[in-house]
């Protein structure tokens, strides 16, 4: 008796070891980091890029200056945002398309923002000294960048203040004027605009370029503007004298001036409820990594600005992308296998046939040729057909390795998600036999393993009473 007490212990131990293990290892999660929405974002406007280097949906560089700082923040290097083929780089692009857009101090200050992003000279550009012509676009008897609109000073001053060149004190002022005294709030155009005219997006713009250069008196106002803009899901829209809606653009340029101005976008002074700006954007992201203007499905355009807020970073902030580092290619097609080139058979001459000997000898048969030939037919015709050639060491290693899911993959599964559908790289319940869960099976097989031990016991122990 003694013996069974003693075997049942040990068997107990070594059953119940992997059920303790299975409840005690961490449970997959499907919780899907910024860093990482930024990183499927990026994965999405890589397999966007043209064959040119850009993205470049509405005839600019804005959208494709945006990508390479974005994919800056998030720690890519631009230099290798080459799309998904061998097409030109976004910075080719944006040295090629800043000639072109020379004479707008908007997006000359723009291409500077993404120049420095990728940790080039402005001044010294693919043969380029796009500082100079930023310079030759400011009127010093105005304080005005080109046409004097918002977001020409605002794009030219965070250039300035990204390549470390002094920015001229009438800039500043000439910005600051054009708020609305009143609500706070500045629009796109180059004119102090009417109360109730103005628009986030301006207003962001507005209040990142100035505390950048450290001027922050025109936060309070501004501020409270945008607070004025805020709508119940936590989002931003472009102005409620237009819509109610908020949208992933106006949400992204809110959130960068808000860190800008030192608030916590999800404070809950900045909160409608359990809802903010960040729960915004996160929740606009579809499946693909991309992001959808009102009405519209996801464009490049769009998604091209999430990015760098997602990793709140605002514009003309220092980031540090790692040299080499690429962004991944998920969302690029898989290339199509080549066809190999049936080989051409070679034509074998002809022997040209001599004269056989008067009386040919008569070859005798091999016992052990023949015994060969039928143990190779048995053989050929026992084995199964098969058109798999066997893995080498390379598929091997390659079909046992387990790969890191791709962050595209785990927005897609955290979309299906928070709509009640499951669709998760895998699942977050580790299972056994059957598909029930592994601390059932190893539970069941426990008690089975128990129950075996103690019947064979109350066996013998029945028997040795007979006896």
């Amino acid at each position: 008796m003694r013996r069974l007490v003693v075997a049942s212990a040990i068997l107990a131990t070594f059953l119940t070891v992997p059920l303790e293990m299975a409840a005690a290892a961490p449970t997959p999660s499907l919780a899907m980091t910024d860093s990482g929405r930024a990183t499927a974002a990026l994965e999405y406007l890589l397999a966007a890029q043209k064959a040119d280097g850009s993205l470049n949906d509405y005839g600019s560089l804005g959208e494709t200056a945006d990508f390479v700082i974005g994919a800056a923040a998030a720690g890519y290097d631009p230099a290798t945002l080459e799309g998904c083929g061998s097409g030109a780089s976004a910075l080719s692009f944006l040295a090629a398309a800043s000639d072109e857009a020379s004479s707008d101090a908007s997006s000359t200050g723009k291409a500077i923002l993404a120049v420095v992003a990728a940790g080039d000279d402005p001044a010294g550009f693919a043969g380029r000294n796009l500082s100079a012509r930023l310079s030759a676009l400011y009127d010093p008897g105005t304080g005005k960048y080109g046409d004097g609109s918002t977001f020409s000073q605002s794009f030219a001053i965070l250039a300035d203040m990204a390549s470390g060149v002094a920015v001229p004190d009438a800039a500043i002022d000439a910005l600051a004027a054009l708020q609305n005294p009143d609500d706070g709030a500045w629009s796109y155009g180059s004119t102090p605009v009417a109360i109730g005219q103005g628009d986030s997006n301006s207003t962001a713009m507005a209040l990142m370029a100035l505390n950048a250069t450290g001027v922050d008196k025109a936060d309070t106002k501004g501020l409270a503007y945008l607070r004025t803009q805020q709508v119940d899901d936590g989002g931003f829209v472009y102005s409620t004298a237009w819509g109610s809606t908020s949208d992933p653009d106006s949400d992204s340029l809110v959130l960068q001036a808000l860190l800008s101005a030192g608030a916590d976008p999800v404070a809950a002074d900045w909160s409608k409820g359990s809802n903010n700006v960040l729960t915004a954007l996160q929740s606009s992201q579809g499946a693909d990594g991309g992001f959808a203007a009102v009405g519209s499905g996801e464009t490049p355009f769009v998604t091209s600005q999430i990015p760098a807020a997602l990793m709140r970073v605002p514009y003309a902030t220092a980031v540090h992308p790692t040299t080499g580092r690429s962004v991944p290619l998920s969302r690029c097609p898989s290339p199509s296998p080549t066809a190999s080139p049936t080989p051409t058979p070679t034509t074998v001459p002809t022997p040209i046939p001599t004269a056989p000997p008067t009386a040919p000898p008569t070859p005798e048969p091999t016992v052990r040729s023949v015994a060969l030939a039928t143990a190779t037919a048995a053989s050929a015709s026992a084995a199964p057909a098969s058109t798999t050639p066997s893995a080498g060491p390379t598929d091997s290693a390659a079909a046992t390795s387990v790969s890191e899911p791709t962050a595209v993959a785990l927005v897609a599964g955290a979309t299906a998600a928070a709509s009640g559908t499951l669709a998760a790289p895998g699942s977050s319940v580790p299972t056994g036999s059957g598909g029930l869960p592994a601390q059932l099976v190893y539970g069941l097989a426990a008690l089975a393993g128990l129950a075996v031990v103690a019947g064979g016991g109350w066996l013998l122990q029945t028997r040795a009473g007979r006896q």
